[in-house]
């Protein structure tokens, strides 16, 4: 409780001094401090004490008389509040002060955006909402008003309107929304997908690469939805734009892309397609791939120098992981048991490494986001590259 009266204590204490000069101004000079107190700090000061917070607030309320030199005051206690996660109370300061009739245009909005963001706190978003549309009208306010929309929109998983408010910001600001707007459509699909309505699904893909053509997130989908419904082709068609898109994800997809080219019988142009993926450093995965694709014409000591060659340019623990089960089958008895412990060894250490990392905020982990789980950013999740990822 103490740590939250200080803070409280020296931001009120100067407009209370102030407050108790207006009242007693005609009073004589040589009276002390605390003579000099408006009476409402002490009555707030007790209940404090007293561990009263809620009636230290209706006190300190009654003792900020609402004009230019106070608002400022009301606003910052309601922030104070807020920022300690005491939400209701900063909704009651800021309500206060919405209520007070002399309130001028200018602070009346800006009370407005301070109680819009109280709501926005207590995930009370239809308030919030109705807040911020208000908010939208003045020029002032309008853009972080309308981003704040969009974040609810986000919260409450309306992607339309996500989209529509993105593209005001767009105009607003001059900043592109694409990368964003893209991700909303892949969302709508994959509701639409989780609701078998497939058509819905594509419709919205298209839409999500017309917004940004290296949308990895939407071929991804897109081929995944190809495969399912049987259409290999397709499939196969969606996943090498990711080869153009962003080279890092191809390991997101290789599995299903081999599957699709045994599919059609054509895994030439499949091998050949993984080498050029190779060429711009597509992973280590990758490479598992086509060592895999080529056992039936080389054996392990073969595979194993392909492996090699790739790691001395592009060290990997997941490579150097199957490199050694190749040298395991091969080894002598005394060798192979202490191979088979080096190989337990490297899996448990690529057990505890995490796979992908945002290259924003830096969160990393073992499951990948399209929005950050952190910083809340959109597409800026990857695999990692290097020894400890691909």
């Amino acid at each position: 409780m103490l740590d939250f009266l200080l803070p409280l204590l020296l931001l009120l204490l100067p407009f209370s001094v102030w407050s108790g000069y207006r009242i007693g101004k005609k009073s004589l000079q040589g009276k002390s401090l605390g003579r000099r107190l408006a009476p409402g700090y002490f009555t707030g000061l007790n209940f404090l004490l007293n561990e009263q917070p809620d009636k230290a607030i209706d006190a300190f309320i009654e003792l900020l008389q609402v004009d230019s030199e106070t608002v400022e005051t009301h606003l910052a206690l309601g922030n104070l509040f807020r920022r300690r996660g005491e939400v209701d109370r900063a909704i009651r300061i800021h309500q206060n002060l919405i209520a007070r009739p002399a309130l001028t245009g200018d602070i009346r909005k800006l009370a407005l955006l301070e109680l819009a963001y109280d709501y926005m706190a207590a995930g009370l978003f239809d308030r919030a909402e109705s807040l911020f549309k208000e908010l939208v009208r003045d020029k002032s306010h309008r853009l972080v008003s309308l981003k704040q929309l969009v974040t609810i929109y986000q919260q409450i998983k309306d992607w339309q309107q996500a989209i529509d408010y993105s593209y005001q910001i767009e105009k607003i600001s001059g900043q592109s929304q694409a990368v964003k707007i893209a991700h909303y459509h892949c969302e709508v699909a994959e509701d639409a997908r989780t609701a078998g309505n497939l058509k819905v699904a594509h419709e919205a893909l298209k839409t999500a690469l017309l917004s940004n053509k290296t949308s990895v997130r939407a071929s991804i989908l897109q081929g995944q939805i190809f495969k399912q419904a049987g259409k290999s082709k397709e499939a196969i068609n969606s996943f090498r734009r990711i080869r153009h898109q962003d080279i890092a994800f191809m390991p997101e997809v290789i599995n299903d892309l081999i599957s699709c080219y045994q599919l059609i019988g054509n895994e030439a142009e499949l091998l050949k397609f993984l080498k050029q993926c190779l060429e711009q450093g597509a992973g280590v995965s990758v490479l598992l791939a086509v060592s895999q694709l080529l056992e039936t014409s080389m054996d392990d000591k073969q595979a194993a120098i392909v492996i090699v060659n790739y790691l001395r340019e592009n060290p990997s623990l997941k490579g150097l992981e199957h490199l050694i089960d190749l040298h395991v089958n091969h080894a002598s008895e005394s060798a192979r048991d202490d191979l088979q412990l080096l190989h337990s060894l490297v899996i448990k250490l690529i057990d505890q490494k995490p796979v992908y990392r945002c290259d924003g905020c830096g969160y990393s982990g073992k499951t990948l986001f399209w929005q950050c789980p952190s910083c809340k950013d959109w597409g800026t999740i990857k695999p990692i590259q290097g020894i400890e990822g691909e």
